[in-house]
């Protein structure tokens, strides 16, 4: 595994643990390609809470609070030296991911608690 491989693995691992009891509907939630309609983007994409790197784990979150059907599509990916992750610093970026996901389910787990605010 490549270095990227590697913390791309440990997100994931990261966002399954955190996001316990949550089927997100794919294993990569990083990857930059992701096709909707317009009606279901508006919906996903309204008000965002995450506005970094992991705001793509709390759309596909919403997928799956919202009961929107998600699939995924194999593409051949290929990891190019130079990406912004490394140019902001893999440690950094990592540790702001990591609490984005941390502050998502807290979030939505307050949200759930006031059903008046619920999206």
């Amino acid at each position: 595994l490549s270095r990227r491989g590697i913390t791309r693995w440990g997100f994931q691992t990261a966002v399954q643990l955190i996001l316990l009891g949550t089927a997100l509907p794919v294993s990569d939630t990083q990857c930059g390609y992701k096709f909707l309609r317009v009606s279901v983007a508006q919906r996903l994409y309204d008000d965002l809470y995450l506005r970094r790197w992991s705001h793509d784990v709390e759309v596909l979150y919403r997928t799956a609070l919202y009961g929107i059907p998600c699939r995924t599509v194999d593409i051949e990916w290929e990891d190019k030296a130079g990406s912004k992750v490394e140019e902001a610093g893999v440690v950094q970026v990592s540790l702001q991911m990591l609490w984005d996901i941390i502050r998502l389910r807290w979030v939505y787990f307050l949200l759930a608690l006031q059903p008046s605010k619920q999206r």
